[in-house]
């Protein structure tokens, strides 16, 4: 989707949370008057445990649109919550894989985006999220991608996870996540926009491990906005995170707007110097996969290139005021 001046820039907020089982309707309550309180629009919740039987249910205490994907009573089950009053018209809505993953096509202010809601089995496999990805980018349809949830591995096992063994079981997931990352136009917006940061969304207090398994995998285009953030905060009656994506496309009274690299830089010998330095030391630090190590990268050098550009414009100045 190509965005013009003449339609409404992205302006939507998205949250996740695997909420550890609704089926206790004291829980239920408890948890959706919880949500309610979020600023996000739409939030995508995993391991639901919701059934036919349960809807009206939901539904009277939520109070605005939901889409469900039923599991069993006590396992599985997704479900997207759509706040009321927020201006979002569904257009379709589709099941992927039964209980594990929606797909959720939607317009919101004037523009079109697919939101996908995943939970992974916690089983050394790649099939669900092998279907996520062909049914999400095989689309005819031009919009913008996000996909959130509950991905049961970590991207990077240096990064991502602590304690335990060295690295996360769910090694076939991990490798095409990042083979998928790396080669269709989507990022980790959490790598990506937090660098080498280790904040994890989920503890096992019985192995004494903690891991980020739930994340957003966003489409490109969304990465250059003026705002364009996650977060990781905490969750409620789960042992999983509550993970939020926040992306304005609009200039905001707040907030420093677009980077752009400085391409003068280039042909500063102390510039390209530095750049080069950074890339060899981080290529030196220990990385699970080359697209964590290429974020981190770029992060770097995005760091590096406003120090310097603030560095030489108060050398310029100093320069003025000597003349």
């Amino acid at each position: 989707m190509t965005i013009t001046r003449d339609r409404p820039e992205p302006n939507i907020r998205v949250g996740s949370f695997n909420c550890n089982g609704l089926g206790n309707p004291e829980k239920r309550s408890l948890v959706l008057n919880w949500l309610k309180n979020k600023p996000e629009d739409i939030i995508l919740l995993q391991e639901t445990h919701t059934v036919t039987d349960t809807e009206d249910s939901w539904g009277r205490t939520w109070g605005g649109q939901i889409i469900f994907n039923h599991g069993t009573s006590n396992s599985t089950g997704v479900t997207i919550l759509l706040k009321p009053n927020r201006g979002i018209e569904v257009v379709s809505h589709k099941i992927i894989s039964q209980g594990r993953v929606t797909l959720l096509e939607i317009v919101h202010e004037g523009n079109s985006y697919c939101l996908v809601n995943v939970y992974c089995p916690n089983s050394n496999v790649s099939h669900v999220a092998e279907s996520t990805i062909t049914e999400t980018l095989g689309r005819t349809r031009d919009d913008l991608c996000i996909l959130g949830g509950d991905w049961n591995t970590v991207l990077d096992n240096n990064l991502d996870k602590y304690g335990g063994s060295a690295t996360h079981s769910n090694s076939k997931r991990r490798d095409f996540l990042n083979k998928t990352i790396a080669d269709y136009g989507i990022s980790d917006i959490f790598r990506l926009s937090r660098g080498t940061d280790r904040v994890y969304t989920h503890v096992n207090k019985q192995h004494k491990t903690q891991s980020r398994l739930d994340y957003f995998l966003i489409d490109d285009r969304l990465v250059n906005f003026p705002i364009c953030s996650t977060d990781i905060s905490h969750g409620f009656k789960s042992d999983h995170s509550y993970i939020s994506l926040n992306i304005q496309g609009r200039t905001l009274n707040r907030g420093k707007g677009y980077w752009k690299l400085n391409n003068a830089h280039l042909s500063d010998d102390r510039f390209l110097s530095s750049v080069r330095n950074i890339i060899h030391d981080t290529v030196n630090d220990s990385f699970d996969s080359y697209t964590g190590l290429w974020d981190v990268i770029k992060f770097k050098i995005k760091d590096f290139a406003i120090s310097f550009g603030k560095k030489e414009k108060k050398e310029k100045n100093v320069e003025k005021e000597k003349i």
